[in-house]
């Protein structure tokens, strides 16, 4: 029962997690469809507005040539203005008569340069005879009249009328494409954005529950090594005394004192365990004060043999004068960190120094290094690639690595090798 208890719970947050990830995905796919869908009415508003502005200027065109046929004579430059007035609502911004001239015979109305030679150079447009000048659609009709009643000269064959139109009609619906696309993006910028949150705050939440999923694991870990050590400890102090009373009484030499030392070495070993046990439950508040850390690093160094060299290189050149820290549990911590560092493979290097605020201590050895898929396990209870270690080294110092606010991780380092990284926060 009690191993399926952690399988029930790893499914049920993977339930949550993927009910999660699928409001977001959901949303995604809202935001890109509203925008295929607003960039294809855009693309078709912009085809219509394409022929809805050559219709216009068509259209003006008939209108215009309809009004100097029926005049029948050459108008004059107030008559052009009233005309062009007359259809400036139709989107009419130009207007003149050539009679073979480079030069207009009248005209009223401001042109987007030279009719005759920029009305050639224009792009083209659907239907014929209409071309885009900048903002404006030119049109060259061929205009002619038999001479009316009003006196006058009358309009001949083969004049021409140039005309300029804005297309008002296709550009109020190029304008509120535009709108459409622009609130379209809008709408689906909104989207994408809340669902950047909801990614953010469903990997928050992922990352709390499975912090409080490791904590309750932690806590019940810790409640049953708690009675486990609790429940060892007199019966192995009964044992050790006996086999160690009997391994005196038994002769120097002899199999039966050997296999009773034996059995010392392994209730010492045993005590050693559940000493170790009661270390990693132990909760109680830190004895923060003010120390040097350099003295606290040094303090927890291995001390050289016979005058020797130590296997451990210091550099608190950068650590500063004092921390607030329990002196006694960081201590524990570095002397952990640097006898992995030995048994992995020297040179060991600790490093002493503030980085970002913080209080950094670096252990380093040129050891094989900690795979970067093991680089979280390492830590929990248990897990130790010792032949004859608890796998409580590394959990009771990131344990009190997270009493003091910090952090304990495991590098690669540069030099090859390990690095364990302890940061700790001012109090």
């Amino acid at each position: 029962m009690l191993r399926a208890m952690p399988r029930v719970s790893f499914v049920r947050a993977r339930v949550h997690g993927l009910a999660g990830w699928s409001v977001v995905v959901a949303f995604v796919l809202i935001g890109v469809a509203l925008m295929t869908t607003v960039w294809a009415t855009r693309a078709a508003v912009e085809e219509a507005s394409t022929a809805l502005r050559g219709g216009q200027a068509l259209t003006v065109e008939h209108a215009v040539r309809a009004d100097l046929l029926q005049a029948g004579e050459v108008p004059t430059s107030a008559e052009l203005q009233d005309l062009l007035d007359t259809h400036a609502a139709e989107g009419l911004r130009y207007i003149a008569l050539y009679a073979g001239s480079r030069r207009p015979l009248v005209e009223a109305g401001e042109p987007r340069g030279s009719a005759l030679e920029d009305g050639d150079r224009g792009p083209p447009l659907a239907p014929r005879g209409v071309r885009l000048i900048g903002d404006r659609l030119r049109v060259i009709a061929r205009v002619s009249a038999r001479p009316g009643r009003r006196p006058g000269p009358p309009l001949a064959r083969g004049w021409r009328v140039v005309l300029e139109v804005e297309p008002v009609q296709a550009n109020t619906l190029r304008g509120a494409a535009r709108l459409s696309l622009g609130i379209g993006a809008l709408a689906t910028a909104s989207l994408l954005a809340v669902a950047i949150v909801l990614v953010r705050r469903e990997s928050r939440r992922q990352a709390d529950q499975r912090e409080r999923e490791r904590e309750r694991r932690l806590a019940s870990l810790g409640e049953m090594s708690a009675v486990l050590a609790h429940e060892l400890r007199n019966p192995l102090a009964s044992l050790k005394g006996n086999a160690q009373l009997l391994a005196q009484l038994l002769p120097d030499g002899e199999k039966p004192r050997a296999k009773a030392e034996r059995v010392v070495q392994e209730a010492v070993r045993l005590e050693r365990l559940t000493a170790d046990l009661l270390r990693f439950v132990r909760t109680s508040e830190l004895q923060r004060v003010e120390v040097a850390p350099a003295a606290v690093v040094r303090g927890a160094l291995p001390p050289s043999e016979d005058g020797a060299a130590t296997a451990v290189e210091l550099d608190d050149s950068a650590a500063p004068a004092a921390w607030t820290l329990d002196a006694d549990r960081v201590s524990e911590v570095v002397r952990n960190l640097v006898d992995n560092a030995l048994d992995a493979g020297g040179p060991v290097r600790v490093a002493v120094r503030v980085a970002q605020r913080r209080l950094r201590i670096d252990v380093s050895d040129r050891g094989p290094g900690v795979p970067s898929e093991e680089r979280e396990r390492i830590f929990e209870p248990f897990v130790t690639t010792k032949a004859q270690g608890t796998g409580l080294g590394l959990a009771v110092a990131r344990r009190i690595a997270e009493l003091h606010g910090g952090t304990l991780v495991a590098l690669d380092n540069p030099g090859g090798g390990a690095l364990f990284r302890l940061e700790l926060p001012e109090a």
